[in-house]
């Protein structure tokens, strides 16, 4: 079976964004695993499905680079708000605002917060924070995170990943410090992908509320992917998290082509 498939980026987190709006797709966790596999298939951190939905004119479903469902995606959530655009289709529920190639996405409430996990890593104990916003994620608040290697964020997030204050559905794991200018630098292990990927938007979100909490920023926050692109985020906060939350920066079209699964 041979399918047209839209090559994206949200920041620098890649997809590839199908079409399927008859529902007539049905792609195994297999097929799904080797699109996105970098040597054998197009390459991307996840795959988005586009199809019909009643009452909306489109849903997204969201898959990461193993071919297992994910919760939710917020650069995927902007690279599919530009996609559906294109094809003359509203957001749905979750609005969307689409300049160009900016995108500025609703997003879920920041919510079940929990600050000051002490957990294990390597011998040395560590306090981590967690937040969920739609998608489950952990932050490391460190001096200098464009200071850790590769290595040290692919160890250190697989283990956090899988921790057993995070069990047993695990999380993804962010990188974070703050520069002399309040800008945020982040970067994040994710689970499904089990890599290092070049941004995160819902691990932005929930960076840049932890930080508001501490009374070190305020809405609206910018946060530095590690992709070198830029995503903004506002929010009201809450006593659980935060709501109100958007979070908007570039989505991008980079090619368009045709694959045999």
């Amino acid at each position: 079976m041979r399918i047209e498939f839209t090559k994206m980026n949200g920041a620098g987190n890649d997809f590839v964004v199908i079409a399927d709006i008859d529902r007539t797709l049905h792609l195994s966790a297999e097929q799904i695993a080797r699109i996105c596999d970098r040597r054998k298939g197009v390459g991307a951190d996840g795959l988005i499905v586009i199809q019909s939905a009643p009452q909306f004119d489109f849903h997204m479903s969201f898959y990461n680079s193993d071919g297992q469902p994910a919760e939710m995606c917020g650069n995927g959530s902007r690279c599919s708000a530009r996609f559906a655009a294109g094809l003359g289709l509203d957001s749905g529920p979750i609005e969307a605002l689409v300049t160009g190639d900016r995108v500025r996405m609703t997003m879920m409430d920041a919510g079940q917060m929990r600050r000051g996990i002490s957990v294990d890593i390597a011998g040395r104990r560590e306090i981590v924070h967690f937040m969920v916003v739609g998608t489950r994620h952990v932050v490391m608040f460190v001096d200098d995170v464009d200071a850790l290697s590769s290595e040290n964020i692919v160890n250190c997030g697989r283990t956090l990943r899988h921790a057993a204050a995070f069990a047993p559905k695990g999380a993804n794991v962010n990188f974070a410090s703050v520069d002399a200018a309040g800008v945020v630098h982040l970067r994040t292990y994710e689970k499904g992908v089990e890599a290092e990927t070049h941004a995160c938007g819902t691990g932005s979100v929930v960076a840049s509320v932890l930080l508001a909490h501490d009374r070190r920023l305020s809405s609206p926050v910018t946060v530095a992917q590690k992709s070198g692109d830029v995503l903004v985020v506002s929010f009201e906060l809450v006593s659980t998290g935060a709501t109100r939350v958007t979070l908007e920066g570039p989505a991008a079209i980079n090619f368009q082509g045709s694959l045999e699964v």
